[in-house]
């Protein structure tokens, strides 16, 4: 049992049977919206032949698209918090359904910034996030895990929707595609309606202003910053890999399996990093998943100065399958990070902000990407560019710190803080009798409340007084910690005074 209470009693709900249904719920919601986005980029090449546009307009569909799906977590995180996930579901969810078909229906290129951009973008995000939030108030020892669970959704429907997707763009075209996607996509969300459960309040500080720290911290900035810089690089990648592999002489078939190894890639990246994170911890892993991305963008810029066929495709391959890795583990530790440096109080707000950075980060990525390209006259340029960015976003991340914050409204992952034991009764000192003026003073009375005088015989020969009790000494760093200014005092504070567990269930990360 933990340490964290529900308004009704002792929080069991935590690691249980019914949360890992729902975790998996999440999970399958999550890869519809994740797949029928992702899907975009087979669509690409014949949206732009029809519309007479190069890649660089056509991308700015799938930059909006992203930007809303991630960036509108700033608003659902909060209404989450509020008002729970069926809500987010059912309104996210029939927003998700008609922006794909409304889109199949454009005959102007700017329709589907706002259909498809909406739609998809604003109501994915209505449920995206908020999945993530919630998966984490199901967990406490199994979060990592649970959370990775939950991001493999996003690897699955790369995987799976794209190629899907291919098939239906050579059997029907990318108008009929588009439909068939929605049908698939209601057929899920109903899904998840039926298995996703929120679970019982939990007490855990006070969000308002738990919120207003957070966003003063330097690390929520780091990680803020770095996300930005990660989404630059992987979602513009992910909406051109296909158009890109194909302009560098790749077949359109073999440039399709390529976002199948990606996908397949982050499932393995996924669940292995979330495996390792109560061993390794979930912050370092987080850097080591964000430092492979650098790696996959200079084995990209390799190929495109090989000429061999055979080369450049396996080249290729390693270069989706690292990136993939990459991607899928920074995504699937991220909220558990979130947790772990941040605490429970307000996760949905606070995850939300943190996909509003990565929208953001989605909405430069794949218009840089594509009129880059379209300006250079090749892919060349453009990979080169994303590297560098991969790379100033592994040193953003890199001095981050390992420990959770000292907000003194922080309640982490181990529990509800241990309460402040009352003090010990201290028997009042006796007084004198109080006297009327004029009076002689009682016999004895003066005497009795004065300390008889110590002498050096009486020192040596009698022992102290067992009535008087001793005190011990403040140590020499209380003395410190308490003449400094409490603000000061807090960030310097041990995590155990705001999140007390055993010692011997610490982790690297200090997780429990």
């Amino acid at each position: 049992m933990t340490a964290v209470d529900t308004a009704e009693g002792p929080a069991v709900h935590l690691d249980s049977a019914r949360g890992w249904v729902t975790a998996c719920g999440a999970a399958i919601v999550v890869m519809a919206g994740f797949g029928s986005i992702y899907s975009f980029t087979a669509f690409a090449n014949d949206m732009a032949e029809e519309f007479d546009t190069g890649l660089g307009p056509i991308s700015i569909v799938f930059g909006i698209t992203v930007f809303l799906y991630f960036g509108s977590a700033l608003v659902s995180g909060r209404l989450y918090d509020r008002f729970g996930i069926v809500p987010l579901l059912i309104v996210g969810g029939a927003l998700f359904v008609g922006g794909l078909v409304a889109t199949s229906q454009v005959t102007v290129l700017w329709h589907g910034y706002v259909l498809y951009g909406v739609g998809l973008g604003f109501g994915g995000g209505l449920f995206n996030a908020p999945l993530f939030a919630l998966t984490a108030t199901w967990f406490d020892k199994h979060r990592a895990m649970a959370q990775g669970l939950v991001a493999t959704g996003s690897g699955l429907g790369t995987m799976i929707y794209v190629p899907f997707a291919q098939r239906l763009l050579a059997e029907y075209g990318w108008r009929v595609g588009m439909r068939w996607l929605a049908v698939i996509a209601a057929a899920i969300l109903v899904f998840g309606l039926l298995v996703i459960r929120q679970p019982p309040r939990t007490h855990v500080g006070s969000p308002r202003r738990h919120l207003s720290l957070v966003v003063r911290t330097a690390t929520f900035w780091q990680m803020g910053t770095s996300g930005i810089l990660f989404t630059i690089a992987v979602i513009g990648t992910i909406g051109l890999i296909i158009p890109f592999s194909i302009d560098d002489g790749v077949a359109e078939l073999a440039a399709g399996w390529l976002v199948f190894v990606v996908g397949l890639s982050s499932i393995v990246g996924r669940l292995a990093l979330t495996s390792l994170a109560r061993p390794l911890g979930s912050i370092r892993l987080l850097k080591i998943a964000f430092g492979g991305l650098p790696v996959a963008y200079a084995i990209w810029f390799i190929t495109t100065r090989v000429d061999a066929p055979g080369t450049k495709y396996g080249l290729l391959v390693v270069f989706a399958a690292v990136l993939g890795v990459s991607y899928g583990g920074f995504v699937a530790l991220l909220g558990d990070v979130t947790a772990y440096l941040f605490g429970l109080a307000n996760i949905g707000a606070v995850v939300g902000i943190f996909f509003f950075f990565s929208g953001t980060g989605a909405l430069i990525g794949p218009p840089l990407l594509g009129f880059t390209h379209d300006a250079s006259g090749g892919p060349g340029v453009p990979i080169f560019m994303v590297g560098v960015i991969a790379l100033a976003g592994v040193l953003v991340l890199l001095p981050m710190t390992r420990h959770p914050l000292a907000l003194p409204t922080y309640i982490g992952p181990g529990g509800m803080p241990s309460p402040t034991p009352p003090p010990t009764a201290v028997a009042p000192r006796p007084l004198a009798p109080v006297r009327s003026p004029g009076t002689a003073p009682v016999p004895g009375t003066a005497r009795s409340m004065q300390r008889p005088p110590l002498t050096a015989s009486t020192t040596a020969s009698s022992p102290a007084p067992s009535a008087i009790p001793r005190t011990r000494p403040l140590h020499d760093g209380l003395v410190v910690a308490m003449s400094r200014p409490r603000s000061a005092a807090l960030q310097d504070a041990p995590p155990s005074v705001f999140w007390p567990v055993p010692d011997e269930a610490v982790s690297p990360n200090g997780q429990s």
